[in-house]
């Protein structure tokens, strides 16, 4: 639970971990205090209580409108679903996050964003059922339903999501101030990026699958 609630903190504040291993909150500020993610981290926080009543009822909700939920309530998604032995449904969701979250990475005016952490924390344990001898070919359909399903469907979350993980962000909060810098690429550019992503994401999967042969 505690790796689950730093996570869910970055939704709503910056983590700054120190060389003693506290953990301190630094609050967004300017443009980045818009960024609201009060109803992605209540998702979250629910989806990790396997105590709670309804996860069940949510776990649907999600899935029926995950285009409307940041990739990291996708994340823990595929963490519920794995936990209910759903393996196959878990590494959909999880590599469907895994995607959408670097699109939102690449189309981030800032260098220093990324998703590392969700992939660190919530990657083990799919990737290793995942890349069975005896689930590879599973695995294959899978992805291409993932990339099918990130091609034709438009993203309704605030993508901005990503740049509370970025050095800016953190360094504005520090300051106290912003710099009126650029969260995001120019709008138009996304369709290309898009593209991009999408192309990269499954040839690095093909390249995988290659060197699993050899």
């Amino acid at each position: 639970m505690k790796l689950v609630f730093t996570i869910c903190l970055l939704f709503f504040g910056i983590t700054v971990f120190a060389q003693n291993v506290e953990t301190h909150m630094v609050e967004p500020v300017g443009v980045y205090k818009e960024i609201n993610m009060a109803n992605d981290t209540r998702v979250c926080q629910l989806l990790a209580d396997s105590t709670y009543a309804g996860r069940g009822k949510l776990t649907d909700s999600v899935v029926q409108n995950a285009s409307s939920y940041t990739p990291p309530v996708l994340y823990f998604l595929s963490n519920t679903l794995f936990s209910m032995k759903k393996y196959e449904d878990a590494e959909y969701w999880f590599y469907i996050a895994q995607l959408r979250a670097r699109y939102d990475v690449n189309r981030c005016a800032d260098k220093t964003a990324n998703a590392a952490n969700y992939n660190q924390t919530f990657g083990p344990q799919i990737n290793t059922y995942a890349i069975k001898v005896e689930n590879i070919d599973t695995l294959t359909q899978i992805i291409k339903r993932v990339v099918e399903f990130v091609k034709g469907n438009d993203e309704h979350y605030d993508q901005r999501w990503i740049n509370l993980s970025g050095l800016a962000a953190m360094s504005a909060g520090l300051d106290g101030k912003t710099k009126g810098e650029q969260l995001s690429k120019e709008p138009k550019d996304w369709p290309a990026i898009k593209a991009a992503t999408i192309k990269d994401y499954y040839d690095g999967f093909l390249e995988f699958l290659t060197s699993r042969k050899k």
